[in-house]
């Protein structure tokens, strides 16, 4: 019974601040990354799923990118079905908060597997408010103001994870469940990589500390290579296609110790610390106690291993410091428990009750921003000063579909009063017309560029990848890389930018709707298929990223790309040999006249040319799952495009299936064999064990 009340005080905090009056209200979540996962959940509902796909081409940002391709589905799916049942608003907003109301139940669920006896689950589960509720932080994952900057899936592969931990605890100790376990470990990965880099870890532990080195070996294996192969369809791909990402690794930058050991969660820590100290000292002498102490321990050490090592794997170090302060709660959930026990049973019989009344007034006086950040996400971006103006932009002035020349805004926080600063990411979904920015960004290798042309727009650019610098504000410069990604509109918010395109002859103002002015770009044709003037410069070594970056800022370099031939690629005829960015190109004049229609779809580019033979350069993103009818091969040039040489007046390039894609698929359905075949022998064992001992 005090479990239940403990859980039903833990929840009933989760509720009073995520407000079900917010949570059923059918509106569009804003705040940080939300409006663009938002986009990515409905293009995911409304086009992949019902053409039978998961991962797929999305047009409207980056120039085109891969989507779920190099992030994380699961948690998109999720919200697909909650769609099937209430409105696609409300399925948004139960999809994001799904692993922050799993996280109490999945503490309980993985202490009681671990084996560990009352009070400790009930204490698990309690002892997550303080990380939930921690406002110290808005990126690491995990706690609620992640969650609310879009890091939902994080917080879903996060509750995922301690499952997993609880199970393979019980698997490893009694040599069952390995297909169990193999599920959670694959879930575990669809929900996020970071997740899945801790749950590949956690095995090591096992292989340290036991006796029977070889069957635990083996019952690992098992895990990891079902779990492994369940995840092919989606894996494979994604390590087969790294080298058309972008790498986006960050060292953070601590301004205070309370970053690493907020307030809120001196408790925590402080019990943790002592649990560890009393088992050093032998004060824990049971060894099953100390077994399941030690595996407690366990994460927080990997998790901060993996910190210091997360720069040589180019990823975000401070994702795992969150995996290290909650596992914290766990060691202390174990140890305050451990400690509780020593007192008489009638004296902490009521403890989960106690202690979660004791959390709530612990943690209520630190939500700081908190609940007001709730209610501006959930109440909905149709709620906010600026969403009259924006709804209008999206919906009249800017009308559209793939097929249309892109639209760029100017990055700026005023965009906040829109919802979020992000906002006007979702053009391709509200008014239907593709626009640069994203938030995946690490999926293209064009984001660079994009960020480039945003600095070139903006006097306080995000400028994000460390290794591009970007551009100091210049709208003239700008122009070239306008036309060069058949971009035709850009919208200004503030005072500097509008006076600054108002006052240059490229640009021609189209409107102005509340705070936004609408400028025509008068370079370009609007077409995204368009045959080269000059010849392409061919290249044959260097890293091609670099070069391409190097090269996007010479604009007397701009009419003559750089051609990237892959491995077997035949060199195309005429091509001129590239010498150095720091010498003039040699531009060998093509036919002047040339006439070509294009059209764009979601995952197809189709064009008429009148001049087969030709370099065409195609402005959207490079990517080998591209395939061509019509020419003989797809090329990457500068600065991440495609270019074909058609041989026939009609070509249509799609979107789809190769090799790497087909052998993840065999590889899954490789996983659901084993792992049928791992049930079954558990069925059988069980029937066999049951005959064996009647009741």
């Amino acid at each position: 019974m005090s479990t239940l009340l403990a859980l039903l005080l833990t929840y009933g905090l989760l509720l009073w601040y995520l407000k079900p009056s917010l949570l059923f209200k059918p509106t569009i979540t804003g705040g940080g990354d939300t409006i663009a996962h938002y986009v990515a959940a409905r293009y995911l509902r409304d086009y992949l799923l019902p053409n039978g796909k998961l991962i797929g081409w999305m047009p409207g940002n980056l120039a085109g990118y891969p989507l779920f391709l190099f992030y994380f589905p699961l948690a998109f799916l999720l919200i697909a079905g909650f769609s099937l049942v209430v409105s696609f608003p409300i399925a948004f907003k139960l999809g994001t908060i799904a692993g922050t109301f799993g996280l109490p139940i999945a503490s309980l669920v993985a202490l009681r597997w671990i084996g560990c006896p009352f009070p400790i689950p009930a204490l698990g589960a309690v002892l997550t408010l303080p990380f939930l509720l921690n406002a110290g932080n808005s990126m690491w994952g995990g706690n609620i103001p992640s969650t609310l900057a879009g890091e939902f899936s994080h917080s879903l592969s996060l509750t995922l994870l301690v499952l997993f931990m609880g199970a393979l605890y019980r698997g490893v100790l009694e040599r069952r469940y390995a297909g169990w376990c193999a599920v959670l470990f694959a879930l575990t990965g669809l929900a996020h990589g970071y997740g899945m880099v801790m749950a590949a870890g956690m095995g090591l532990y096992f292989l340290a500390v036991t006796s029977e080195f070889r069957m635990t070996l083996l019952y690992l294996v098992r895990v990891y290579a079902v779990g492994g192969l369940l995840l092919g369809f989606w894996l494979i791909p994604l390590v087969w296609y790294l080298p058309y990402t972008t790498g986006f690794s960050i060292t953070w930058e601590f301004t205070s110790i309370l970053e690493i050991v907020p307030v809120v969660l001196w408790p925590i820590i402080v019990i943790a610390a002592v649990t560890v100290a009393l088992t050093l000292r032998g004060k824990f002498s049971d060894k099953g106690w100390l077994r399941m102490i030690y595996y407690l321990t366990y994460p927080v050490v990997l998790s901060v291993t993996l910190y210091f090592v997360s720069p040589w794997l180019n990823l975000v170090d401070v994702r795992f410091l969150a995996f290290a302060q909650f596992f914290l709660v766990l060691l202390a959930a174990a140890g305050l428990g451990g400690l509780l026990m020593r007192l008489p049973r009638s004296l902490w019989r009521a403890a989960p009750v106690v202690i979660a009344v004791m959390t709530i007034a612990w943690v209520m006086p630190q939500v700081s921003f908190i609940p007001k950040w709730i209610q501006w996400n959930f109440s909905g971006m149709e709620q906010t000063p600026w969403w009259r103006y924006f709804i209008v932009v999206n919906s009249i002035a800017l009308p559209g579909g793939p097929h249309s020349p892109r639209v760029v805004y100017q990055h700026s926080v005023l965009h906040d009063k829109a919802g979020t600063i992000r906002a006007f990411e979702a053009l391709p979904l509200i008014s239907g017309r593709p626009t640069l920015e994203g938030a995946y960004m690490q999926s293209s290798p064009t984001s660079p560029f994009v960020f480039y042309i945003q600095s070139e727009l903006t006097d306080t650019p995000s400028c994000p990848f460390v290794p591009y610098k970007c551009s100091p504000f210049d709208p003239e410069r700008a122009l070239a890389h306008l036309e060069l990604f058949n971009v035709k509109e850009v919208i200004a918010v503030t005072d500097r930018v509008k006076a600054a395109l108002g006052s240059n002859p490229g640009y021609r103002e189209e409107g102005e709707i509340g705070p936004y002015k609408i400028f025509q770009v008068r370079q370009g044709n609007g077409q995204y298929v368009v045959p080269l003037r000059y010849q392409p410069a061919l290249v044959t070594d260097g890293d091609w990223k670099r070069l391409a970056y190097d090269w996007f800022q010479k604009p007397e370099w701009l009419e003559v790309p750089l051609l990237f031939p892959r491995p077997g690629d035949p060199v195309p005829p005429g091509v001129v040999p590239f010498r150095d960015l720091m010498e003039e190109p040699v531009k060998q004049v093509l036919s002047p006249e040339c006439h070509v229609k294009d059209a764009l779809g979601n995952e197809e580019v189709r064009f008429e040319t009148e001049c087969p033979g030709r370099p065409h350069l195609i402005k959207v993103s490079y990517h080998p799952k591209w395939r061509v009818e019509g020419a003989d091969r797809i090329y990457l040039v500068s600065p991440s495009f495609m270019l074909v040489y058609p041989t026939a007046k009609q070509v249509r390039l799609v979107f789809g299936n190769r090799w790497p894609d087909y052998v993840g698929r065999v590889a899954t359905a490789a996983g659901i064999a084993l792992l049928l075949a791992e049930t079954l022998v558990f069925l059988s064992r069980k029937r066999y064990s049951s005959l064996e001992n009647p009741s």
